[in-house]
């Protein structure tokens, strides 16, 4: 009677009553927390977060005219899209939406009792590794950080269904490759970093699942395992076509590579070291600016870190050790040697070349193709941070268990199961310790955006720098905001500036930009300018604006708009997006843009066209390749007679993105196959449902179909 009367409440009763709605309740309480000062309809910007009221729908990146890099696609078109349609209040809705993610996430892979998932949420949502991440931005990397136990768990129970035993027919074998790719697939399209750290992940489910010596079939399921794990490599691969096709495609270096190992290199503590910094989850390469650290503020912060460590080590040891042998154990054992195992590697490369690991990680780096992408080792840090969370949430489950009274369990899973966790980052809290606030964007952004409107020409966005103190952000340093200010398309400043580093763009219309700025300077910049297609100007008030006083003395910049916040000029040496000999001598006819990838060039006398796209391989007009102009465009050399100029890898492009699309839909469709029930399992639960259902005089059968001991029956 009480089972019938369990199974009649209510489904939202149920839902409560799952322990994924504590964590849940606990990850938005987090975010609540974290975001309450920065909620509202005005954006939010932070280091490497900053998007204006006019994000472009389609970048040059896309298309692949950006040395190929279409890694954020995917992410940047959604991106955009939701502020096209919900608004700026997109810039703290992502940062918010982490949070609750992040705890239901940690709370289903720690399973167990929801003290467990409760500690293993707050682990793994309030940490160093976070609060530096999230203050600088890199909220898609921290969105996958989210995701990351999930895409553990499935792989784990794919792995696990291959080596139970028995046939495996194709269903269950597609299903066990498809789920595992697209997370992957997913987790990359969010940040590049994850084909590597759920590369990891993956190869040490394959090592936790591999059979002891002597076992019968060992052969058998090693070649299972392997085949999986290659399967699954392959589907990743033609997942990623979007990125690999383009980037070999464009003839182009993604950026400098040498330079990067020392600027991104893992900070050390100056007192405990190296080692200790890391394991505490520290370690951020940018010294400054950056949030309000514990470390900073609380002098005993090691105890702190070393007490959630043994913490950790306390769930995780025990789970290790070989129990009896019932499916839970096992299971748990296999998750806690497989959070060793990245915890272990994740920590050690998080070192970078610095570590014992050092010499491995730079010849990686170097020789290994796109390893270069984690120039900044210390992401791997997620993977150490992923074993805490779930191993503290082990054992405080156990010493809550080990506690007699109710008042003594809740004094301990509230003491080391959420205040030891929030104590090791609480400055996350208040909008980082009220140091980041909502931003206004003066006046004079959208009455510049209205002045200069959209069509034909660019804008040249100053002053020329990556990341600029901005006096809408309260002084912080932000990424440049121009590209997403304004409805024309933006030049702006990508020299990074950091590390003694000035810049690591490879773009030849760059270069020439900042040597430009930079001066000696011609007499008439506008029309210097006007080779790149640059038809305004605009100079933002802060940095180092005052330096760009020589723009007022330019007589081909005529000023349009002079406000406290900014000034625009046009430019009137401005001449299209290209130009060629006309059919006269001493004549010029315009090229007209057709897309970014296509330039229209009318007839005219042989000689030099020029168009305003950035130089880089793959522009071809009349059967002649493209070279590099002198402003660092695209120029040919041409016949009289006209034509279609076209950016040749945008055709390769576009087929990656076709083919991975391609492979996500078949994926997407062979894990709805794989999880769909047989024929012969529907006609066995058809003639379960055909049973009577048991009444006081017509009890319940002793033996029901498919019980062990019931004897044999048919279908």
């Amino acid at each position: 009677m009480s089972g019938s009367v369990s199974s009649a409440r209510p489904g939202w009763r149920r839902a409560v009553a799952a322990p994924e709605a504590a964590t849940a309740a606990f990850g938005l309480a987090v975010a609540v927390g974290v975001c309450w000062p920065l909620l509202g309809s005005r954006p939010v910007f932070l280091l490497d977060w900053v998007i204006g009221p006019h994000p472009p729908l389609v970048t040059s990146s896309m298309l692949g005219l950006h040395g190929g890099l279409t890694t954020g696609t995917p992410v940047g078109l959604a991106t955009s899209l939701a502020v096209h349609v919900l608004g700026e209040a997109v810039t703290w809705l992502v940062l918010f939406a982490c949070f609750p993610v992040a705890a239901v996430a940690a709370g289903r892979l720690t399973g167990g009792r929801r003290r467990a998932q409760v500690t293993a949420a707050a682990v793994y949502c309030v940490n160093p590794w976070v609060l530096d991440r999230a203050y600088a931005g890199q909220l898609t990397l921290l969105f996958g950080y989210a995701l990351l136990p999930l895409a553990t768990r499935s792989a784990l129970r794919a792995a696990g269904r291959l080596v139970a035993g028995g046939r495996h027919p194709p269903r269950q074998a597609l299903g066990a490759v498809a789920g595992p790719a697209l997370w992957w697939g997913v987790l990359s399209a969010l940040s590049p970093h994850y084909a590597w750290i759920y590369g990891l992940v993956l190869v040490a489910v394959v090592l936790v699942h591999l059979p002891r010596l002597g076992q019968p079939g060992r052969l058998a399921q090693v070649g299972r395992l392997v085949g999986w794990l290659a399967a699954t490599t392959a589907a990743f691969g033609l997942l990623s076509l979007y990125i690999v096709v383009a980037h070999a495609a464009s003839g182009r270096p993604a950026g400098a590579g040498a330079g990067s190992l020392a600027l991104y290199r893992t900070s050390a503590d100056p007192h405990l070291g190296l080692l200790a910094n890391v394991a505490a989850l520290y370690g951020f390469w940018r010294q400054g600016p950056h949030p309000v650290l514990v470390k900073t503020l609380v002098s005993g912060w090691p105890l702190l870190a070393l007490a959630l460590v043994v913490l950790a080590a306390a769930g995780l040891v025990p789970a290790l050790r070989r129990h009896a042998d019932t499916a839970g154990s096992a299971g748990r054992r296999r998750l806690a040697w497989l959070l060793a195992v990245v915890a272990a590697a994740g920590l050690l490369l998080a070192l970078g070349t610095q570590g014992p690991t050092g010499p491995l990680f730079r010849l990686a780096y170097h020789h290994v193709p796109f390893f270069a992408v984690m120039r900044e080792p210390q992401k791997f840090l997620m993977l150490v941070a992923l074993a805490y969370a779930v191993g503290t949430g082990w054992a405080v489950d156990r010493l809550t268990a080990r506690t007699a009274s109710t008042a003594g369990q809740l004094a301990v899973a509230g003491l080391l199961g959420v205040a030891l966790p929030l104590s090791t980052a609480f400055t996350i809290f208040d909008g980082f310790d009220a140091t980041v606030a909502p931003s206004t964007l003066p006046a004079a952004y959208p009455q510049a955006d209205a002045l200069m409107g959209v069509g034909a020409g660019k804008i040249l966005y100053l002053p020329w720098h990556l990341y600029e103190q901005q006096p809408f952000t309260g002084g912080r340093d932000v990424a440049n905001p121009g590209p997403s200010l304004f409805r024309r398309p933006v030049l702006s400043g990508d020299n990074v500036q950091a590390g003694g580093i000035n810049t690591q763009s490879t773009s030849p219309r760059a270069a020439f930009v900042a040597r430009l700025v930079a001066g000696p300077r011609p007499a008439n910049v506008g029309a210097a300018l006007a080779p790149l297609g640059v038809k305004y100007v605009v100079l933002a008030h802060c940095a180092d604006w005052r330096l760009y006083g020589w723009l007022n003395h330019q007589p081909d910049l005529h000023p349009v708009l002079a406000d406290p916040a900014l000034q625009v000029w046009q430019n009137t040496a401005y001449h299209g997006a290209g130009q060629r000999p006309g059919p006269a001598p001493h004549t010029t006819v315009a090229v007209r843009q057709l897309s970014p990838v296509a330039y229209q060039v009318p007839a005219g006398r042989p000689g030099l066209v020029a168009i305003d796209a950035a130089y880089q391989p793959g522009w071809v007009f009349d059967g002649r390749p493209g070279r590099p102009g002198a402003g660092g465009t695209v120029v040919f050399r041409a016949g009289a007679a006209g034509g279609v100029a076209t950016f040749t890898p945008w055709g390769i492009t576009r087929l990656g993105y076709v083919l991975s699309g391609a492979m996500a839909l078949a994926l997407v469709i062979g894990l709805w196959w794989s999880r769909r029930r047989p024929r012969t399992a529907g006609r066995v639960g058809e003639h379960r449902r055909r049973q009577p259902a048991p009444t006081p005089d017509r009890p319940k059968p002793v033996a029901t179909l498919g019980t062990p001991g019931a004897g044999p029956s048919r279908p």
